[in-house]
């Protein structure tokens, strides 16, 4: 049986530069797109095509007809993204149990205390 993909799941580079060129442009087509991601790595347009529509698979970007050529905007901002992707991290460490959870305290030093000052608060507000 197949294993159900996350759509907040890690990006690949490649992935990543193309999200990353929609976020920057708010909206772009194929050719615009290849332009600003494949040909400065040399890369193929069929390519950027692909990660364009496996970007849209997993639901990261909305295609909508746009004349010659499809139109590519993000489906949520940068901050929704990292906020989704967060919890989904959070969610698997829950998931390992003691282990997961004891792993990320053990980094927790390395967090800017602000960042440990609203952890603390959503502790309490989930008590």
């Amino acid at each position: 049986m197949a294993r159900k993909r996350n759509p907040l799941q890690p990006l690949g580079e490649l992935e990543a530069a193309v999200l990353d060129a929609l976020w920057d442009e708010g909206e772009l087509s194929t050719p615009a797109t290849y332009e600003r991601v494949g040909t400065p790595r040399g890369l193929s347009y069929t390519t950027i095509l692909t990660v364009l529509q496996r970007l849209t698979v997993k639901r990261l970007v909305v295609r909508r007809a746009g004349g010659r050529s499809h139109l590519y905007a993000p489906a949520m901002t940068r901050e929704e993204f990292a906020e989704r992707r967060a919890e989904s991290l959070a969610a698997v460490l829950v998931d390992l149990g003691t282990a997961g959870v004891g792993a990320f305290l053990a980094e927790a030093n390395r967090l800017d205390p602000q960042m440990v000052a609203t952890l603390r608060s959503k502790l309490r507000m989930r008590r």
